[in-house]
């Protein structure tokens, strides 16, 4: 009796271990496929000018591979980007989220102790490289003549929002609401700040019934087919993916949160258990997975941009504050 008091630590580790290697092993198996799906190749963009595409870094962080997807992942340490993807367009600039607020810290300190350090934990952790306002600056972008596109309205996508109140926003009607729903409650999901800053300057990203590659709607949001916005509802209601083609060869496909790391496209695989948690629809996260390993599949020069997989930017953009086109 002694002896097993004495190795109970090590008994009850050995199978918290054992059992996350199940669960690993469990989950480390493809998601369905999508259901087949006319494949919609839009023309190349009708550009009266040439476009550009950036990287603008506000913070980097790093964690186990293992974090990144479900299953054994190939990747030993994510590397963890937190970016906007900046569009330099001849009518006017445009941006992919805009990280987080500045006043990240006092804008959660009124948090029950759990959902705090929650908080604290995932998008808080991120070292800041800079605030929106100076990673825009860097590239000349004016944070005063702005459009930004939020791919959904978590802290480290929308926060920084908070530092640009002079910036037009588009989001889907059903992410606005959600938003919406947050400004006076304190969820993990969207900061009440963030949601108040949408006040008075959001506008509603409509979609037409116009297939667009492997999706049946689509946006278009400058009317040339340079800046092309579809559904990726799962990870929130209304999180989006937005197609940006500089020229007909180099084309970028920015994916949210959708994915954390281009490996999950290439092997169809769902997030892992604690990514996953940030989900609001396990069922609608893995369709989203499938959809876009679909287009990877169909297109696989369109080079997908998930939104902190620093590596999948580096491979586009080399490094921050760089800009690709003519």
């Amino acid at each position: 009796m002694k002896r097993l008091r004495k190795h109970r630590k090590k008994i009850v580790a050995g199978l918290l271990v054992l059992l996350a290697v199940l669960v690993l092993f469990v989950r480390d198996r493809p998601i369905a496929r999508a259901a087949p799906h006319a494949l919609a190749i839009p023309p190349a963009p009708a550009l009266a000018a040439p476009v550009r595409a950036c990287w603008a870094e506000m913070g980097r962080n790093e964690a186990l591979g293992q974090v990144a997807s479900a299953g054994f992942t190939h990747i030993r340490t994510w590397e963890v980007t937190v970016a906007g993807l900046v569009v330099r367009h001849p009518k006017g600039d445009l941006v992919v989220d805009v990280g987080n607020s500045s006043a990240f810290a006092k804008e959660i300190v009124e948090y029950t102790y759990l959902d705090r350090k929650w908080l604290e934990l995932l998008p808080g952790s991120n070292r800041i490289v800079a605030t929106a306002p100076e990673a825009l600056r860097a590239l000349g972008v004016s944070a005063d003549a702005l459009t930004v596109v939020v791919s959904h309205a978590h802290p480290d996508h929308m926060g920084g929002l908070v530092d640009l109140p002079r910036a037009r926003v588009l989001m889907p009607e059903e992410e606005l609401a959600f938003a919406r729903r947050h400004q006076g409650d304190l969820s993990v999901h969207v900061v009440p700040a963030h949601a108040r800053a949408l006040a008075d300057r959001t506008s509603v990203l409509v979609f037409a019934p116009r297939p667009y590659e492997t999706f049946d709607e689509s946006a278009d949001i400058f009317g040339d087919g340079s800046v092309v916005v579809v559904k990726l509802f799962g990870h929130t209601p209304g999180s989006v993916g937005v197609f940006v083609n500089v020229t007909p060869s180099l084309r970028m496909f920015h994916v949210g949160d959708a994915v954390n790391v281009v490996e999950a496209v290439e092997r169809r695989l769902t997030k892992s258990v604690i990514m996953a948690s940030t989900d609001v629809s396990g069922a609608g996260a893995d369709a989203a997975v499938a959809r876009i390993a679909q287009l990877h599949e169909a297109e696989p020069g369109i080079a997908i941009l998930p939104a902190h997989d620093r590596a999948a930017w580096a491979r586009v953009f080399g490094e921050p504050g760089r800009c690709v086109g003519p």
